[in-house]
């Protein structure tokens, strides 16, 4: 551990500072920017430049100004992310932050940098002095009294902080035995302890776990409740998500850069099933519930049914209230089958594939949750992922208790550890020849044979579409309805979009009324069969190439070509509780109406061009 001599700005090596190993300082923040901000190598490689102020000009200012806050209050030695780890070491890096929770639980004071708080701006009419520290006021203008001026002034601010949404302040808020908060000018603005409400809403954490949290007491402080703490905070690096919060369960995990953020979770989970007997980790639900059937959402590969695991921090959206009753509930432990655990179990009496086990965690002792599973080959699915049971109410006349604690097998994960997002598929065709008709959906991922033909809804909620534009999830197919015209007559066709469980799209065009796939009359009506027929035959096919070309009886062809383009800016309108979402994929599906043979004759043309010239 480096630690900074604040009136040197100096940086010193672990085997240069005096034993005994001193008091310190240390800091939460915000980065500017990577560019900005003073690094490990900037301090060996460019210390001249930085203090001659012709590099990072930004990041060093920071610093000075971070030091002499501490100075001031008396602190001689301090520490700093940016630039006492060398963030280009992986062994320091590894070291650091699962040493992270430990480093602000064993410092002297925590400074908490809010430089989106401004209370110069804020209290500029008022009769307080510059660079005044709010907490060191003698009266009725303290910050630390709630109904104080200064405190209901900055309010607003410190409720709406950019250090309320980042990932690794959340460790930093519930470590350090005392914080206080600093505004831009560094100037202190309060305890931790006198913005406890704000900070409840600003991060759900309730004002008892500000000064009494464990990373070992899960009775007090469940594993669900943690995780849904840190369920809409974001990091800039997307495996930070998880590797944040290693010091909130006392834990160290390997760091695997290049994972990615869903493999890190699953880590995370898997080791705190090894550690810890706590099974809200169990109780999350998919965000679905309240995004809505159509709002913008990222797929998981078998998500309708799946593992017993989140596929992601943010399915923990809505645990913030969720109990752990002690250690001495069901046991689990995980296996080569999946999780196997021990506890009451309720079997379905209409369908006794299913079943409900009951966890050791809920809202209060009254309300236990139970997860809905069914059982598949040799092991069981949690189904209903969207939903948890609240076991008071519970309809038994559908449901008996089987006697005993049962082991139950339970698949951990889905087959896919990626999320996969949705598709906008941008139609371009000619106006004077094309016209689209209607648009009709069948989704495979509810039925995954046979699923009933709908209209496609071409107003989706959450997204940002433009003219010509269709939104389709993984596991769907769509038929667009499209009429080509000529002089004399007019044809009737189909576009067809597939897009797999995992994302990879492919598109074709058929006519409706040739060949064994004669489909006239109404989708949803008289042609309803044949349409789910041929949907079945096109999405099981593998692999899926559909035909690109239409020909006529005329010389009259078109067809279709189907590429991706980099996403277009979008607002998309997203439920509170989703704080990232994936971006979807975008295509574009040109329709094209020529002539049988140009083809040819121009290729013909072009080689005869290619060969005069050689």
């Amino acid at each position: 551990m480096r630690l900074l001599k604040t009136k040197q700005y100096k940086l010193v090596e672990m085997n240069d500072i005096p034993d005994p190993f001193p008091q310190y300082a240390i800091l939460s923040h915000t980065w500017i920017s990577p560019k900005d901000e003073i690094t490990y190598q900037d301090f060996k490689q460019r210390k001249g430049d930085i203090e001659n102020d012709i590099f990072k000009q930004k990041g060093w200012a920071k610093l000075q100004r971070y030091c002499d806050r501490a100075a001031k209050d008396g602190w001689e030695w301090a520490w700093m992310d940016t630039c006492c780890i060398d963030k280009t070491n992986p062994a320091d890096t590894q070291e650091a932050i699962n040493a992270m929770f430990r480093w602000y639980q064993r410092a002297g004071i925590c400074y908490a940098y809010l430089d989106d708080v401004d209370a110069d701006k804020v209290l500029a009419n008022e009769a307080f002095l510059i660079d005044q520290d709010l907490d060191d006021i003698a009266g009725k203008d303290n910050v630390a009294d709630p109904s104080s001026f200064p405190h209901m002034a900055l309010k607003a601010f410190m409720i709406k902080a950019k250090w309320f949404t980042r990932g690794w302040t959340l460790q930093e808020l519930l470590a350090p035995p005392y914080l206080v908060f600093v505004d831009r000018a560094w100037r202190r603005i309060g305890t931790r302890e006198s913005w406890a409400d704000e900070i409840e809403k600003a991060s759900r954490i309730e004002a008892r776990h500000l000064t009494s949290f464990s990373p070992t007491d899960f009775t007090s402080c469940s594993i669900a409740m943690r995780l849904s703490w840190a369920s809409r905070r974001e990091t800039t690096v997307e495996e930070d998500e998880t590797y944040s919060l290693l010091g909130l369960f006392g834990i160290s995990l390997p760091l695997i850069y290049g994972e990615g953020r869903l493999r890190a979770f699953n880590r995370l989970q898997r080791e705190l099933i090894t550690v810890y007997n706590d099974d809200s980790i169990f109780a999350w639900k998919s965000l679905e519930s309240s995004s809505g059937k159509h709002a913008l959402r990222a797929h998981q590969q078998g998500y309708t049914s799946g593992g017993v695991l989140a596929p992601s921090i943010r399915e923990f959206w809505d645990a913030f209230s969720v109990k752990s009753f002690g250690f001495y509930g069901n046991s689990f432990s995980m296996t080569n089958r999946g999780l196997e655990i021990n506890a009451k179990r309720w079997r379905c009496i209409d369908d006794p594939t299913r079943c409900i086990i009951r966890l050791n965690c809920g809202v209060d002792t009254s309300r236990h949750i139970g997860i809905p599973l069914m059982h598949i080959n040799d092991s069981y699915e949690r189904i209903h992922i969207e939903e948890l049971y609240d076991m008071r109410s519970v309809d038994y006349g559908h449901w008996t208790e089987e006697r005993g604690s049962q082991s139950t097998f339970i698949r951990a994960s889905s087959n896919s550890n990626r999320l996969v997002p949705s598709s906008i598929f941008s139609l371009q065709y000619p106006p004077e020849q094309v016209s689209l008709g209607e648009k009709y959906l069948l989704d495979y991922s509810i039925d995954i044979v046979g699923p009933s033909i709908q209209r496609l809804d071409e107003s989706p909620s959450g997204y940002d579409l433009k003219k010509d534009e269709v939104v389709i999830e993984p596991s769907q197919l769509v038929f667009i309805n499209i009429t080509m015209r000529r002089e004399a007559s007019e044809t009737e066709m189909d576009i067809i979009i597939n897009l797999t469980d995992n994302g990879f799209p492919s598109a074709g065009i058929m006519a409706r009324g040739n060949g064994s796939w004669k489909r006239l009359g109404d989708p949803m009506t008289e042609a309803s069969g044949t349409y789910q027929a041929l949907a079945d035959h096109l999405h099981a096919k593998v692999p899926p190439v559909y035909p690109v070309l239409a020909l006529e009886e005329t010389d009259d062809v078109i067809s279709i070509c189907l590429l991706p383009r980099p996403p277009l800016k979008r607002s998309f309108k997203l439920p509170p509780e989703i704080s990232k979402s994936i971006t979807p994929r975008e295509y574009v599906l040109k329709i094209s109406v020529g002539k049988n043979g140009e083809l040819d004759r121009d290729a013909l043309e072009h080689r005869n061009k290619r060969r005069r010239r050689s």
